[in-house]
Formats: structure tokens, sequence, C-alpha cells
């Protein structure tokens, strides 16, 4: 164990009372709670076996490609190379592959008769339930509140995008467990002071970016604020370390092989692209003969476009090049972007600075958060976002009200940092970057970015409403609020809005 004292305010005792009400035997009781998360678990499992039997594989974003990838991956020990079967699908080299290989490797297990894509779709619904798991352990470092935990659960499970996703092969779905888990056990270990969480922590870090690029910024912010929160006992923590492994020497020995191969891993990945490509981040066409890179149907939308964007087509070649796109969506995307660019270019298309792209960025997100972006759209703008949005103010203004820095150890401002960095990075650095050099608002801003950190986000959401009021009838009238407009916005608007484009029976 780490026993180095923590600084002021790391009291175990001093910061939680605030967050925990005194059990009175009144709604909800442990015995609410249990039949609560019963109920909510099983519904969230429903809901995710049907969209896993019944949604057609061309809805959900990219997982053919992600499905193609898998069963290349499943064919060789380790990694595969680039090949004429692997064109399609991009790169399959200098890219993370750790979600690729674990659903690979366990493709050798379908003895049921199902088709692959149903198998790895069954296969991912676990991992939503583990996050889950791990985002309500995270809550309940900060607090006992039953009313909170149980409004946590209704959040977590009943987001349009997030339930989505869930039932489909994505690697998302790996990197979203990976992050809840890297905070869980890096919060843990604030409060507990145990070197192995720590590692546990740099573990999950570690095998998050082998599984998804903008797992890095996470990392980042995770391993800064850990820097900061130990700043003033770093001497101890690397003795704690040294403790750690000499008194488990079978553990803390695998624990040490694991985290050197992680890092090995990512060095490999990350260091070698650098090295020998000059950047972490490759284009197909980085890589492959540019015949071969464009036959993957982003690499040839992002080329087409390029060259337009570069002066070397006009705008009328480039719309006629759109031919080489074989998926239409794509296709007409591409045409989009070339045709917004001359505007933008021109322009005859505005040009937003950050203050007026910020809550263009915010609806867009909130849409494709409580809606769903992939091959079909429920897009989720006013009126029906409205009572989401008003969740929203109540929560900022309960925020306002309520955050003391360093209450409960200071684990909510842990939370604050980390959501708060990692939507900064995504909105300015990704989303608003792109927006400049392209002049297309919307491309590559999904609503699903935001969950490596949606748990935090949720966490701080449902303590803080829940601490809104104090009156007992009010706090009830909230959660009874809160629960029922993430319930209806979820599965019910769903069901309300698609199509039988949505939907192949029986699933092949």
């Amino acid at each position: 164990m780490y026993s180095g004292a923590p600084d002021k305010g790391h009291s175990t005792t001093s910061g939680t009372s605030c967050f925990n009400e005194a059990p009175d035997g009144r709604f909800p009781s442990s015995r609410h709670l249990t039949w609560a998360v019963t109920i909510l678990m099983g519904y969230f499992g429903l809901r995710l076996l049907f969209l896993a039997l019944c949604i057609s594989p061309f809805v959900p974003p990219d997982e053919s490609t992600h499905l193609g990838i898998c069963k290349i991956f499943s064919r060789v020990p380790f990694l595969p190379a680039n090949s004429p079967d692997s064109f399609q699908y991009g790169l399959i080299t200098n890219i993370p592959w750790l979600y690729y290989w674990i659903m690979g490797k366990l493709l050798s297990l379908n003895f049921l008769g199902f088709s692959d894509l149903v198998f790895l779709r069954l296969l991912n619904i676990p991992l939503a339930f583990a996050f889950v798991f791990y985002v309500w352990r995270t809550l309940r470092l900060i607090t006992d509140d039953r009313l909170t935990q149980i409004l946590l659960l209704v959040a977590v499970t009943n987001t349009m995008m997030l339930t989505f996703l869930s039932a489909f092969v994505s690697y998302d779905n790996l990197a979203n467990l990976l992050a809840a888990m890297s905070v869980y056990y890096l919060l843990a270990f604030y409060k507990n002071r145990s070197a192995a969480l720590l590692a546990v922590s740099l573990i999950c870090q570690l095998a998050g970016c082998l599984t998804k690029i903008t797992f890095l910024p996470l990392a980042l912010v995770l391993n800064g604020v850990l820097i900061v929160h130990e700043i003033r006992n770093l001497a101890g923590l690397l003795s704690a370390f040294k403790t750690c492994f000499r008194d488990a020497r079978g553990r803390s020995i695998i624990v040490a092989l694991v985290l050197l191969l992680g890092l090995g891993l990512n060095s490999q990945l990350y260091l070698g692209n650098y090295i020998n490509h000059g950047t972490i981040t490759l284009e197909p066409t980085d890589v492959l003969p540019l015949e071969s890179a464009l036959q993957y149907r982003l690499a040839a939308r992002g080329h087409v476009f390029k060259l337009f964007k570069e002066g070397r087509v006009t705008k009328e070649q480039a719309l006629e090049m759109t031919s080489l796109i074989n998926h239409p969506g794509d296709r007409a995307d591409t045409a989009f972007m070339i045709e917004n660019y001359a505007k933008f270019k021109n322009g005859e298309i505005h040009r937003m600075g950050l203050p007026e792209y910020i809550p263009m960025w915010i609806e867009r997100m909130a849409a494709g958060i409580f809606g769903i972006f992939a091959h079909l759209q429920i897009v989720n703008y006013w009126p029906t976002i409205a009572p989401v949005a008003f969740l929203a103010a109540l929560t900022l203004l309960a925020f306002l009200i309520r955050w003391r820095p360093e209450e409960v150890e200071g684990l909510p401002t842990c939370l604050l940092v980390i959501a708060g960095f990692y939507t900064a990075f995504l909105m300015y650095r990704v989303n608003y970057q792109n927006y400049l050099d392209n002049g297309a608002p919307f491309v590559a801003l999904q609503g699903r970015y935001i969950f490596p950190v949606i748990g935090p986000i949720y966490i701080l959401a449902s303590l803080y409403l829940m601490r809104l009021f104090k009156g007992r009838s009010a706090r009830l009238a909230i959660f009874g609020l809160a629960a029922f407009t993430f319930i209806v916005s979820d599965f019910p608007l769903f069901l309300t809005r698609i199509t039988p484009a949505w939907s192949y029976w029986p699933p092949n």
C-alpha cells in the first residue's frame, strides 16, 4: 500500500459526508436500489440484444470496416500485413490494433452457428456492461447516495448514441471501457493510496492508446492530473512503487512485465510511425501505393478533396473524380465538401470565429449524443432536445452553487479537469481546426467522440443535480424529471424515428 501522507483535503473522512444521505429507511432503500439496478440493467441488455439482432450492418458507423479488419486479424497469430484483401479497409498496420486483435482471436470461438457479424456484436455487449459498471464504481468513490447512483445508471444506460453504439462492432466500445477503467483506478488510487491501483490505471491507459488514437489526449490529461495531485509527494510515490513490487514478487513481476509490454508496443506503434513517416497518425496514402490506398473509401474521399484544395484539379475535375468512391454516402459527402470549400474559399460562406463556433458545436454534439449519427441518422434538434437542455441548465446551476474544489479529496474536481480538458481538446484542436481546414463545420463532428469522458460528465451531473435542492420532495422531483427525460429520449424516441431501412431479419 502507498502509505505516504496525503495533502490537506485528502482525508477520507472530511470530504464525503456532504455527498451522502443518511439512511432513513425511505425511498430509495438498499432494497429499492437493488431492484432499480436489476430493472435498468435488464432493460439495457434487452435493448442491446434487439439492436444487435435487428439493425442492418449498413447503418452503424464504419461497422463493415471494423468487421472486415477483425476477420483479417483472425487469420494470423499476431499482427497481419497490408494486402490486397485489406486495401478496402484502409491500413491494418501502423494503426492502434488491440480491439481488432482481441475480436479476431475471439472469432475462433464462434461454434454456435451465428454469423461473424452477429457473434462479434454479441461480444461487444459485455464491454458495454463493464463500461457502466466502472462508471458506477467511480461514482461510489465519491458518494453512497442511492438516489444519485440510480440517476447515474439511468443516464448512462439511456443515452441514444451510446446505447446504439454499444450493440455493434466498433473499437469505440473497448476504448470507452478502458477510459472508464483508467479514470476509476486513478481516482481509487487517490482515495486508497495503493500503488497497485495506479499501476492498473497506467496499464488501462496503455491499452487504450493501442485501441484508438483519440485515447492519447485522455492519457495526457490523466497523467497531468496525477502529477499535479502528487506534486508534493513524488518521491513517496516512487518509493511506494518499489515497495509494491518488492512485497508481492509474483504479482509484481506480472504487473511490471505488462507495463513494460504496453510501453514497448506503444513505442513500436507511435514512435515507429514518427521515425519512419514523420507523424504518429498515418493515412493509407502514406504507406500504400496510391492505387491500393484509394480502394479505401475514406482515403479516396480525402485524396480527391486534397487535390481540389491544393489547386491541382478544378472543381469540375474533382466532382468527376468522386466516381472513384464506391460508397454512395461518402461519394455524396465528398461532392458536398468540394462545393462547400469552393464557397468557403471565395467568401460566399461566412467563416465562423471561435465564439460563434462553440454554440454550434455544443448544439451539434448534443444532437449526436441524444440522437444517432451513423450511415442513417436520428438528429435530435429542437424541440425534442429541449428537456435535455433544461436538465443541462439545471445541472450547470447546481454545479455553480454547490461545487467546492476540495470536497471528497478533490475527486469531483479531478473529474472536472479530465472531462474539461478532453472536451476542449476535441472541440478546438480537432473539430474547429478541421473546420478551418475544410470549411465544413459538421465533418468529423460526432457525438460519440465525447464518450471517453461521458462517464465523468454524467457522474458530475448526477452528483450536483441531486444536490441542487436539499429538501427530500424537491430531490425526488428533480430525479423523476431527469430519469423520465433520459428514458423517453432514448429507446421510445428511437422507435418513433426509425424506418424499415434500419432493420434486417433474419440476421445473416
